[in-house]
C-alpha cells in the first residue's frame, strides 16, 4: 500500500511540475482596456508557472513570464490594489512580491471578484508562502514570510491580514 501511495505521489508531482513548465507566455497586446480580459486565463496560468517552477531554473522564461504579469498588472482596469505596507513585509524578495501580486490577480479572475481586498491578499500571501516553501535553500530565511507561515499553520492568517487592513 505504501508503495502504490509513493508511486501515485510520486506521478503526480510529475505531472504537476509538467503541467507549470508548459506555461507559454502569449504574444500579448494590451493596449485598450478590453484587451486586458482575454489574457486572464493567461494570467492565472502564469502565476500557477511562477509558484511551482524552481526560481534557479528557467530564468530568461521567468523573467518574460514576470513581465507579461506586470505589463497586465499596470494596465488592467478591472483590479484595483491596495498594496499595504503593513502586508508586504518581504520586499527584500522581489520574487515573492511578484508573486504576491499575481496570486491576488488570480483570485480576483478565478471568482470574479475585483473588490475583495482580504482575499486578495489572502491569495497572494498564500502563494507567497507555498512559493518560498519550494525556494527556500535558494532564497534564504525570510523573516517575514515565515511569520506567515506560523500564522497559517495555527489559522491566523485571514485574522492579521484582515487587522492590517
Amino acid at each position: 500500500m505504501i508503495k502504490k501511495l509513493l508511486c501515485l505521489t510520486f506521478l503526480l508531482c510529475t505531472f504537476v511540475t509538467v503541467q507549470a513548465q508548459e506555461f507559454e507566455v502569449p504574444d500579448y497586446s494590451l493596449v485598450k482596456a478590453e484587451d486586458y480580459e482575454k489574457y486572464e486565463s493567461d494570467i492565472v496560468a502564469a502565476t500557477k508557472w511562477l509558484v511551482e517552477t524552481p526560481i534557479n531554473s528557467k530564468k530568461e522564461k521567468r523573467i518574460e513570464v514576470q513581465k507579461f504579469v506586470f505589463k497586465w498588472l499596470e494596465g488592467t482596469p478591472k483590479i484595483s490594489m491596495n498594496v499595504s505596507p503593513d502586508i508586504v513585509t518581504f520586499l527584500e524578495s522581489p520574487e515573492s512580491f511578484i508573486i504576491y501580486l499575481a496570486g491576488w490577480a488570480s483570485y480576483c479572475i478565478e471568482n470574479n471578484d475585483y473588490k475583495n481586498d482580504l482575499q486578495g491578499n489572502i491569495r497572494g500571501i498564500e502563494n507567497v508562502i507555498t512559493f518560498y516553501n519550494a525556494n527556500k535553500k535558494v532564497l534564504g530565511k525570510i523573516k517575514a514570510i515565515e511569520r506567515y507561515k506560523k500564522l497559517q499553520k495555527k489559522g491566523k492568517l485571514e485574522k492579521h491580514l484582515q487587522s492590517k487592513l
